[in-house]
């Protein structure tokens, strides 16, 4: 039964829930990696590799007898390990465990790997110290990559063996769901929209379902659940849910929209014209390619502004996209100067975004850092109205993302036809632009639709600036 061997990758599996791990081993996961997961994982590896060298010029003492062994394999039972790095401590005959992450910081299933290779390999060898060796996030590249410190460890033994005796009573179950021969009585996950096999998890679910209800606990899910209850419609009135969560089921039911024009008309008097509408694209980068970047942060390479001068006056549309092999931020952020100007209200979507990225850049281009600071001043956040609950379309289905917002709002407009329609088509289209993976007709095509999506980004903001106008008017 070698193919239903438990590593810690299943287990991970296992965890998120039991029926994505028999999907897993069954052959049944109907979810295919994008290219930018494939993207992600491959970075991932660079990450690895670059992390072993800095274990062996940096933490492995030599001159006392110190080694180092990388992707050593393990076994106990029917549970399998490959260690990332075990480092040999001669002196006292014992190793240290290394588990190697491409994050910025220490997460909790971090924990869970370790734990789950300590259990194994302890069996075989002593082990004294359980280690997460991760990026570190104050790290910042100036001139050649700085292996010393790009890296930091942090000692986990102790939360290692907090966690040891549910693992390995949890292994347990995950290997028997692995060795069922049927999915039958095996629990779902409770999160449709990422779901990696929703034909096993979730073959039948209401257009409007209790899982669309945002952030409600997984907990309440079951509760529900247990009750029979998967349509939103048949939410108990009495249920416990949060204030916007109610509205958001109120609002279902009644099948027509909320919208609290007070709310609305006084946000607006914070509005100071000529109005801009702003939209990055980014690319995300674990190991920092330019001086004044930190790891896994990311660039902006590119940008679509709309300015309107006045509510009926015309909308001017500008935009940049920086192809270079060097710092995109570079030219972008003189051009980007020119365009917004210094005053005005600057609208986004998602202001968590362009705000960091504007304080990222102001650390990069400290000459420009008091125009970042302005700008970020300037910036409101256009998907408030919604998030905020000032206005709940019973299309959104308890989403406040602009894939889900314009459709509803803005029908004429869509992202379904372009060739380009997610951020992270984006990302890895660029990468094959500035890499010159691309033939010249190909690199020509793409150009265009890069710039095409984000033009839509901001002109579908004016669009639905304009239909909140006219709720309050």
């Amino acid at each position: 039964m070698e193919d239903y061997r438990i590593t810690k990758s299943d287990y991970q599996i296992f965890l998120e829930a039991p029926m994505h791990l028999w999907a897993h081993k069954h052959g049944q996961i109907q979810k295919q990696p994008t290219e930018f997961d494939i993207h992600v994982m491959n970075q991932g590896y660079e990450v690895e590799e670059k992390a072993k060298n800095h274990l062996s010029e940096f933490v492995v003492n030599s001159e006392n007898g110190e080694g180092i062994q990388f992707q050593r394999s393990f076994a106990d039972k029917q549970y399998l390990a490959r260690t990332d790095a075990l480092v040999y401590k001669p002196e006292s005959d014992s190793f240290d465990l290394y588990e190697i992450k491409s994050s910025t910081r220490l997460k909790p299933e971090h924990i869970i790997d370790a734990a789950f290779q300590y259990l194994i390999v302890n069996k075989e060898i002593k082990i004294d110290r359980v280690l997460i060796l991760h990026m570190n996030k104050e790290y910042i590249r100036i001139g050649n990559l700085s292996l010393e410190n790009m890296f930091v460890s942090e000692d986990v033994s102790d939360k290692v063996q907090e966690v040891l005796m549910d693992i390995d009573i949890k292994r347990e179950e995950a290997l028997i769901i692995a060795l069922k021969d049927t999915y039958e009585d095996i629990q779902h996950c409770f999160k449709p929209k990422d779901c990696p096999c929703p034909d096993l998890c979730h073959p039948v679910i209401p257009e409007y379902s209790i899982y669309d209800i945002p952030r409600i606990t997984k907990k309440k899910k079951i509760q529900l659940l247990d009750q029979g209850i998967v349509d939103i419609m048949d939410v108990p009135s009495v249920f416990s849910l949060n204030d916007k969560q109610r509205q958001i089921v109120k609002v279902a039911k009644a099948g027509e929209p909320y919208i609290n024009q007070k709310a609305i008309k006084r946000e607006f008097e914070y509005f100071v014209y000529p109005l801009y509408f702003l939209d990055y694209e980014t690319f995300l980068s674990a190991i920092p390619l330019f001086d004044g970047y930190h790891p896994q942060q990311q660039m902006v390479f590119q940008y679509s502004l709309h300015k309107m001068e006045s509510f009926d006056g015309e909308v001017t549309h500008t935009e940049y996209l920086s192809i270079t092999n060097n710092d995109p931020s570079i030219s972008l952020v003189e051009s980007l100067i020119n365009d917004v100007g210094n005053s005005g209200t600057v609208f986004v979507w998602n202001k968590t975004f362009e705000v960091g990225r504007n304080k990222e850049q102001a650390e990069i281009h400290p000459d420009h850092a008091d125009f970042f600071e302005k700008l970020n001043d300037r910036i409101y956040d256009l998907g408030d109205f919604i998030n905020h609950g000032m206005y709940i379309h019973p299309g959104f289905k308890g989403s406040w993302s602009i894939k889900n917002v314009l459709p509803v709002m803005v029908p004429e407009l869509s992202y379904s036809e372009m060739e380009i329609g997610k951020g992270d088509q984006a990302m890895m289209a660029w990468w094959g632009l500035i890499n010159d993976e691309l033939p010249t007709d190909e690199a020509e095509k793409t150009k265009t639709a890069l710039l095409e999506y984000c033009k839509l980004d901001t002109l579908a903001m004016v669009k639905i600036f304009k239909r909140i106008c006219k709720l309050i008017i």
